[in-house]
């Protein structure tokens, strides 16, 4: 029998080995993180295969450039770990997820709007009217998310929430008075749990964006300018509407508060 000490040793040491190939890039091929979160990246089978709206644009940025990037696709925790810890590397995730001094923004990626979704037959349309909902059981929101005031805004109850998920889970059976995320990825959830959101009031409380980010002492680098310069060109030729279009469902009117 091995002992208990030594064999905990052993297992740390493949946990780190483990690591270090999966971010470990190919010959010539610079690292690029992204979040493990429906429809922006996620496996689409055991065997590995990856689809989402960051997927293609990764994949698109690799065909325009001939920079060959390494996918890295792993949860949010690992994803703000990995990427500051890195050399030379990339990310698109949240603006929020990172300062200037860990990563460099070379351009926006995608917009989108941060939504509440509720269960109530009363209409949202005003920031009281969020105060109001969120005095009942609270407001679902990500811990580390900001959602622009949201998060700094004391008047507004929250509860944390692990996955959104889990949130609408949680608001479905009453728990919470709402879910705070991202539109594409509050109904990517939706989705998973086997519901939709078409039939919940939502409520537009502000716009987030995903951005390319990079490693600040590579922001100057030819691939940087090439990465950036291929971005811009896709927002110009309409590429990453498109890409978004194929993953966004249409929904209904929802209100801007004031």
């Amino acid at each position: 029998m091995i002992p208990l000490r030594p064999l905990l040793m052993w297992k740390r040491l493949l946990l780190l080995v483990a690591t270090m190939l999966l971010i470990a890039p190919s010959a010539g091929a610079v690292n690029l993180y992204l979040t493990d979160v429906a429809p922006f990246a996620y496996l689409t089978d055991k065997g590995g295969h990856a689809d989402g709206i960051n997927i293609r644009i990764a994949h698109e940025l690799e065909r325009r450039t001939g920079i060959p990037l390494n996918l890295i696709i792993v949860p949010t925790v690992r994803h703000l770990t990995l990427f500051v810890a890195d050399k030379e590397a990339y990310s698109i995730s949240h603006r929020e997820n990172f300062s200037d001094t860990e990563g460099q923004i070379l351009g926006d990626v995608t917009h989108y709007p941060i939504v509440v979704v509720a269960r109530t037959e009363t209409p949202i349309t005003t920031v009281d009217d969020v105060i109001h909902l969120s005095q009942q059981k609270g407001i679902g929101m990500m811990r580390r998310m900001t959602y622009g005031t949201f998060g700094q805004d004391e008047r507004i109850r929250k509860v944390e929430i692990s996955t959104l998920e889990n949130g609408l889970r949680m608001l479905q059976a009453g728990r919470i008075s709402g879910v705070i995320g991202s539109l594409p990825a509050l109904q990517a959830a939706a989705k998973k749990n086997g519901s939709d959101l078409q039939a919940e009031p939502c409520v537009v409380i502000t716009h987030g964006a995903h951005v390319l980010r990079v490693r600040p002492a590579f922001a100057q680098t030819n691939t940087s300018r090439q990465l950036s310069a291929a971005l811009a060109a896709m927002h110009a030729d309409g590429y990453i509407n498109r890409v978004v279009s194929d993953f966004l469902q249409p929904s209904k009117h929802m209100p801007l508060v004031e």
